[in-house]
C-alpha cells in the first residue's frame, strides 16, 4: 500500500504511425502467443501490472512500475527476443511514454484519435477485452484497473459528447470502398471472406449493401460459415477447402488472425486465374502471402494501402477530434489529481485504523454489560460514527495531497494523533 504514491505507468508500443506492417507481424500477439506474452511479462524485475493490447494496426505493453526509467531497456529486450529479432531493429519502430504522456496515449487510443480510421468502433471494445484478459490472467491490480476503467469511461464519454463516431468508416468498409475503386461495380462478383469475426462481418454487410449475392465464405468452423451463407447468400467452406474454392473467387477479404499465412503464393497459382483478381489482407498479422502481389493479373493489397479512404474520412471528422482531445485533456488532469491523493491514502488509512482500535476498546468495556442485541447497536452505532468523523478529514487530505501538500499534512497529523506508535 505504501508504494503506491511511487507506481507509475509506461507504455510501450509499435503502431501504422511506427512501424511497416512488415515488422508490426512479427511484433503482434495473435492467438495463444498473448497468454505466453502476458505470462512471460509477469516474471519480468521491476513490472508490477501489465496489459497487452494488440490489434491490426497496433501493439502496445502497458505496466505498472516503480522503476519507469530503467523498465525501458528490460521490456525492449524482452519485446525483441519475444520476437525472435534483434533489439537494434525494433528501437527505431517503436515508442516508449511515461506516466502522464501514457496515460494520455491510452486515452487518445480508446477514443480512436489515435486510430488509423479516425472514430472506428472496434477501439473501445478491443482495449476493454485486452483490460479483461490480462484480469483474468491475474496481471492487473489496483493502479492498472482504474487507469483501464478510467480510459473506458472516456471513450464512451468520447462518443456521447462528440459526432467523432457518425457516419463511421471501418477497415472493412474502407476496404470495399478500395475494391470499388478496383471494380467499379461490385454486384456480379463472386467474392470470397476469409475470418467470420468481427471484421469479416461488417465486410459481409457492407458488400451486401453493394448488391453482392456470390458469396464464398472460409472459415476454420464450417458451422459459423454456413450461418453467413444462409444470411448473406453464397456457400460456405472450411480451410482445407478454400484452395480449390479460389479459382471462382474475384475479390477475397482476408479478416482472420492467424500466425502463419493462410493463403499462400502456391495455392494462388494453383488457382490458374487469367483474369484479374483482388485480394485485400486486414489480418493481424497479415495472412495473405506478399509474394502473391507479383504473380499475373494479382492485386494485393494490406491494410497500410487504405490510407486514401481513411484519409478521407479523418478530414471529416477533425472538428470532432478537437474537442474529443479537450475531452482527453481534463480526463488527464482528473487522473493527475487521483494520482496526486494516493500519498495520502496510507495515512487515511492509518487515521482509520486509529480511530478504530479506540472504538473496538470502548465497545469491549460494554460487551459483557448490554445484550446481544443492544451490542450489535453500538457497533453500528460506532462503525457510523468513524465514517462521519473521518469523512471531512479524510476529503481535505486528498485536496491537500492534490495540491502537493500531503508531507506536511502527514506529519501534523502523526503530532496530534501518534500515528507513528501504531506501525
Amino acid at each position: 500500500m505504501n508504494n503506491k504514491e511511487n507506481t507509475h505507468c509506461v507504455v510501450l508500443g509499435a503502431s501504422h504511425k511506427t512501424c511497416p506492417v512488415a515488422l508490426r507481424d512479427r511484433l503482434g500477439f495473435s492467438g495463444n502467443l498473448l497468454d505466453k506474452g502476458l505470462s512471460s511479462l509477469g516474471m519480468l524485475p521491476g513490472l508490477s501490472e501489465v496489459v497487452i493490447l494488440s490489434t491490426c494496426n497496433r501493439t502496445e505493453i502497458y505496466a505498472a512500475t516503480l522503476y519507469p526509467d530503467a523498465l525501458r531497456d528490460t521490456l525492449i529486450n524482452w519485446w525483441a527476443e519475444f520476437a525472435h529479432m534483434d533489439a537494434a531493429e525494433l528501437v527505431p519502430h517503436c515508442f516508449y511514454l511515461t506516466h502522464i504522456e501514457a496515460i494520455s496515449h491510452l486515452y487518445t487510443v480508446v477514443s480512436s484519435l489515435d486510430s488509423l480510421v479516425l472514430g472506428e468502433t472496434q477501439i473501445m471494445g478491443q482495449v476493454k477485452e485486452a483490460f479483461q484478459l490480462s484480469q483474468k490472467a491475474g496481471k492487473v491490480g489496483f493502479f492498472l484497473s482504474h487507469l483501464f476503467q478510467s480510459a473506458l469511461t472516456l471513450g464512451k464519454k468520447v462518443r456521447e459528447d462528440t459526432a467523432i463516431g457518425e457516419g463511421t468508416v471501418s477497415i472493412p468498409f474502407a476496404a470495399v470502398q478500395l475494391a470499388l475503386r478496383e471494380f467499379d461495380d461490385l454486384s456480379p462478383l463472386c467474392v470470397g471472406i476469409l475470418g467470420l469475426g468481427d471484421m469479416g462481418n461488417i465486410a459481409s454487410v457492407e458488400l451486401s449493401t453493394e448488391r453482392v449475392t456470390k458469396f464464398r465464405f472460409f472459415n476454420r468452423t464450417l458451422a459459423k460459415a454456413q450461418n453467413f451463407a444462409a444470411r448473406f447468400g453464397g456457400e460456405a467452406y472450411d480451410l482445407y477447402e478454400m484452395p480449390e474454392k479460389l479459382k471462382d473467387v474475384d475479390l477475397l477479404i482476408a479478416a482472420a488472425s492467424s500466425p502463419e499465412y493462410l493463403v499462400t503464393d502456391d495455392m494462388v497459382k494453383k488457382a490458374k486465374r487469367s483474369v484479374k483478381t483482388v485480394y485485400i489482407d486486414i489480418g493481424a498479422p497479415r495472412i495473405i502471402d506478399p509474394a502473391i502481389a507479383k504473380l499475373p493479373n494479382i492485386s494485393l493489397f494490406s491494410i497500410d494501402e487504405l490510407s486514401r479512404v481513411v484519409e478521407d474520412n479523418r478530414n471529416k471528422r477533425r472538428h470532432s477530434a478537437e474537442r474529443a482531445r479537450e475531452i482527453i485533456s481534463d480526463a488527464v488532469d482528473e487522473f493527475a489529481e487521483w494520482y496526486a491523493t494516493l500519498g495520502v491514502i496510507p495515512l487515511i488509512l492509518s487515521l482509520r485504523k486509529h480511530h478504530e482500535t479506540i472504538g473496538q476498546e470502548l465497545l469491549q468495556k460494554w460487551e459483557h454489560r448490554v445484550s446481544p442485541v443492544e451490542m450489535e447497536h453500538l457497533r453500528r452505532y460506532n462503525d457510523e460514527l468513524i465514517a462521519k468523523l473521518l469523512h471531512r478529514p479524510s476529503s481535505a487530505l486528498k485536496r491537500l495531497g492534490a495540491a502537493g501538500m500531503g508531507l506536511e499534512s502527514q506529519l501534523i497529523l502523526e503530532k496530534l494523533f501518534d500515528l507513528k506508535s501504531e506501525d
